[in-house]
């Protein structure tokens, strides 16, 4: 059985509800604090931003999950739900976003979060994801089912994010804000939970950007506590890779979401890197790409410069690019081959990029690696809207 999407979100999972609420956050009184709950003790593994200037909660998690699972307020928070919960502090992970530096208000969630536990429910994954966004106009989550051995397993997740979006997100938490919180009731052990969501995220989130501001509070964290009686899946093997890749594809169906409801966004771009060198060349040129600010004019405006896009491979800091090797491609038409202008594609690559969906290519024509990002445009909504983001 190959993996499957299945109609659910992050209380697919079997031993998993979550629940989400209005406690006073948001002016426009929509959710804003959410809940999720296994009923047994999970393993947990997370990726965290490699910001150095980083937020209270992802210090506090990274603290947490090494250990196997504005500090004061975090903590406060934290343990008000444990002691709900009736759960021990250290087994309460916590996430929070909004205006870096403005504090939320403590006493509102902290009296909120009785409710929130009373309304856990395998239906309230829906209310979990729209109590976590933000500036995101919908909603985002989803589940897959696979089978591990004979075994049906599953993965939910809901992530939000549509600004401050440019992630290098790390098992250490060395590199929007992006918050993307995973359920599964698989039977893994913590070595092998860290390997695949490290695995996952390299090619998924950590390969989008919005508009290439890294934010103090991205991360990923994942639960897997066991509930589907599967035996206990181990890193290296078959096993590992069907659940490594369910977790992938449904990360990338996630990641996909967040770029087509960015801030501003009209456009989705999917740039691909073909025949690098190395994988870290291809990596580099595909993220460098995403986030040039010049190239998400020039899709915004349906401007074929290709030039710009030659440009931001070219200070990507990759170590082996050859301009007379390269190629450009906008959808199947190719806008510069071996470092030079192709003649009368002008037309033809416009009608490309006035399209909604737009792929890149650029081929470097030096070796057998390929990396794929993922952006959307940069258009006048986004700036309107991120001058007066705090007035």
């Amino acid at each position: 059985m190959t993996m499957k999407f299945i109609t659910s979100g992050i209380t697919a999972p079997k031993g998993f509800t979550a629940n989400g609420l209005f406690c006073g956050i948001k002016k426009s009184k929509k959710k804003d604090l959410s809940l999720i709950y296994s009923d047994t003790l999970s393993e947990a593994a997370g990726v965290f931003t490699t910001n150095k200037v980083k937020a209270s909660c992802v210090v506090i998690n990274q603290k947490l999950i090494a250990a196997g699972r504005g500090f004061g307020d975090s903590l406060a928070m934290g343990g008000a739900a444990a002691d709900i919960l009736g759960v021990q502090e250290k087994h309460v992970l916590i996430a929070s976003t909004g205006v870096i530096g403005k504090l939320l208000p403590l006493t509102k969630i902290v009296q909120a979060i009785p409710d929130l536990a009373a309304g856990l429910s395998k239906a309230g994954g829906k209310e979990a994801a729209a109590g976590i966004m933000t500036t995101d106009h919908v909603a985002k989550d989803a589940a897959v089912e696979v089978v591990i051995g004979k075994t049906k397993v599953r993965i939910g997740a809901m992530t939000k994010g549509g600004g401050m979006i440019h992630p290098e997100m790390t098992l250490s938490g060395k590199h929007a804000t992006m918050l993307c919180f995973a359920s599964t009731d698989a039977a893994i052990e913590l070595p092998a939970l860290r390997a695949a969501l490290d695995q996952a995220i390299q090619r998924t989130f950590n390969m989008i950007s919005v508009d290439g501001d890294m934010s103090t509070n991205d991360m990923v964290v994942i639960l897997a506590n066991g509930a589907a009686g599967n035996k206990e899946i181990q890193n290296g093997t078959k096993e590992f890779e069907i659940f490594a890749s369910a977790l992938e594809g449904l990360f990338l169906a996630l990641a996909k979401m967040m770029i087509k409801d960015a801030e501003g966004a009209t456009k989705f771009v999917e740039i691909s890197v073909k025949n690098a060198k190395t994988l870290q060349d291809a990596r580099s040129i595909a993220r460098s790409i995403a986030s040039s600010n010049l190239v998400k004019c020039a899709l915004f405006g349906g401007d074929p410069n290709w030039g710009r896009i030659a440009a931001a491979a070219g200070y990507s800091g990759a170590k082996h690019i050859d301009a007379w090797k390269m190629n450009v491609f906008l959808g199947k038409v190719a806008v510069m081959k071996h470092g030079n202008a192709v003649g009368k594609s002008e037309k033809k690559a416009a009608r490309v990029m006035a399209k909604k969906n737009i792929g890149i290519t650029v081929d470097l024509g030096l070796g057998k690696h390929g990396a794929t990002a993922y952006a959307c445009d940069l258009s006048t909504d986004y700036v309107i809207f991120n001058s007066a983001y705090r007035t």
